[in-house]
């Protein structure tokens, strides 16, 4: 049962205590003997019923009414609970691969919810004394994050902050498959436009990234974006510069000629192995 929802033993207490007169008065009726003229028997019948009938109705009434408060506050509550859904954040950690390569991790800070998240802060669940090696490493880190380290004003809806965390070859090299033990919870805090406040838990954990490999070069749009720079310096240094680039042109005409030379040497030195087969 709901701390709104009325019991029964309630309902019944009013209409006792709207049946109450009626039974009192019945009851002096019935205690005096007092002797009802049977030419207003009827009467007396029709009164009494008129009197339960109306207590019935009022106990009804009653009922009606409280029924129809609940009603409104429970309308209230869910207008102002899909209010403040509608404008709750949600900031999450995850960590990404970076488009320059694979092996370069990226810490990202990211509200997916639907309205804007205000003072975001994170706090570290396991104690420094549990941490291992890479661990330590890790949350020092992430301590030379101001945002991390003091708070992040405000992240809107979808928006992100993100920043190199590691690099999975140098940590590996360093700390060897131990290095995929690693396992941080945090705990973020967070309020939304209106102040309400909200707590949420991300895990870090590098063993899920553990076997993952990568085919390829990378991300081809960077690629494409490193090859496309090369070429600007490229052009760029020409055009600063005295040098010329060689480009060799030619024409049908010239084409022809070159062909007819071909032909040429071919017939003379079909010939001479004639000559020389004579």
């Amino acid at each position: 049962m709901s701390k709104d929802e009325k019991p029964l033993w309630m309902y019944c207490a009013l209409l006792a205590v709207l049946l109450l007169p009626t039974l009192f008065i019945a009851g002096i009726a019935v205690g005096s003997r007092a002797e009802i003229p049977s030419d207003k028997a009827w009467e007396y019948i029709s009164i009494t019923i008129s009197a339960i009938a109306t207590s019935i109705i009022a106990f009804l009434t009653i009922v009606l009414a409280v029924e129809t408060w609940r009603l409104r506050r429970n309308q209230d509550e869910q207008i102002d609970s899909n209010r403040k859904e509608a404008i709750r954040p949600h900031v999450e950690i995850f960590l990404e691969s970076s488009i320059v390569g694979f092996q370069f991790i990226l810490l990202k800070v990211e509200n997916i919810g639907k309205g804007l998240a205000r003072n975001i802060k994170f706090k570290n669940q396991k104690s420094k004394s549990d941490l291992i090696e890479s661990e330590k490493e890790i949350i020092v880190r992430l301590e030379e994050l101001s945002f991390f380290t003091n708070s992040l004003n405000t992240l809107g809806v979808n928006n992100t902050k993100k920043s190199f965390l590691f690099s999975f070859i140098d940590m590996q090299n360093k700390y060897g498959k131990d290095f995929f033990k690693t396992r941080l919870s945090f705990e973020i805090t967070f309020e939304d436009m209106e102040g309400n406040s909200y707590t949420n838990y991300s895990v870090i954990d590098l063993s899920e990234f553990e076997g993952i490999t990568e085919v390829g070069k990378g991300n081809p749009a960077y690629r494409t974006s490193v090859e496309i720079e090369k070429i600007r310096k490229t052009l760029d240094s020409l055009v600063k510069s005295n040098k010329r680039i060689k480009v060799d042109s030619y024409s049908q005409k010239d084409r022809n000629i070159e062909d007819e030379k071909r032909e040429a040497r071919m017939r003379e030195h079909l010939l001479r192995k004639d000559e020389r087969k004579l």
